[in-house]
């Protein structure tokens, strides 16, 4: 028992990983990473593509560049995920009429379709999120989180993972 404590310095049956913000933080994203991966891969898609379509949605016509910038995403990861969704007939780039060497993007018809899947999807992913609690825990737990989020100036909406000042943290 000595040896836990001296090599990770935890006392078994003492607290440890459980107690600890950042473990619980770290093993709960994950899971609820995985969970959403796994909703959304019967459609073909990620959670990157799902993103991306969504706010594509909501800034039709925008350029690529700009919406790269809005999401942080850096433009060689942006080409490839619009490439991706492009390829697959869910998104299109279109001439912009303001701008000759923009181009707009836009959700076609296939991918308006595939998005309303994959909403009903992300609802269910996130209705099975926390059902032990009730909702004003939920709601409070929910607006800790969002504290948290803003103490570590994460842009809403936006996962850490697509963003330019995403790095590997180093050992």
């Amino acid at each position: 028992m000595t040896d836990v404590k001296e090599r990770f310095g935890i006392e078994p049956g003492g607290g440890g990983p459980l107690d600890s913000l950042g473990f619980l933080l770290s093993q709960l994203g994950f899971e609820g990473s995985r969970r959403f991966h796994a909703a959304l891969a019967p459609l073909g898609i990620d959670p990157r593509h799902f993103l991306l379509l969504r706010f594509v949605a909501r800034e039709e016509g925008r350029s690529q560049q700009a919406l790269g910038e809005m999401l942080r995403i850096p433009a060689s990861r942006m080409v490839a995920l619009v490439d991706q969704l492009e390829e697959r007939g869910l998104l299109e780039r279109r001439a912009n009429p303001h701008d000759r060497r923009a181009r707009a993007l836009h959700v076609t018809p296939a991918g308006r379709r595939l998005m309303s899947r994959a909403l009903k999807r992300a609802t269910a992913h996130e209705m099975s999120l926390g059902t032990t609690l009730s909702d004003a825990e939920r709601s409070s737990l929910v607006a800790l989180l969002q504290k948290l989020a803003v103490e570590m100036q994460l842009t809403s909406g936006v996962h850490p993972g697509l963003s330019v000042e995403h790095e590997q943290p180093e050992d």
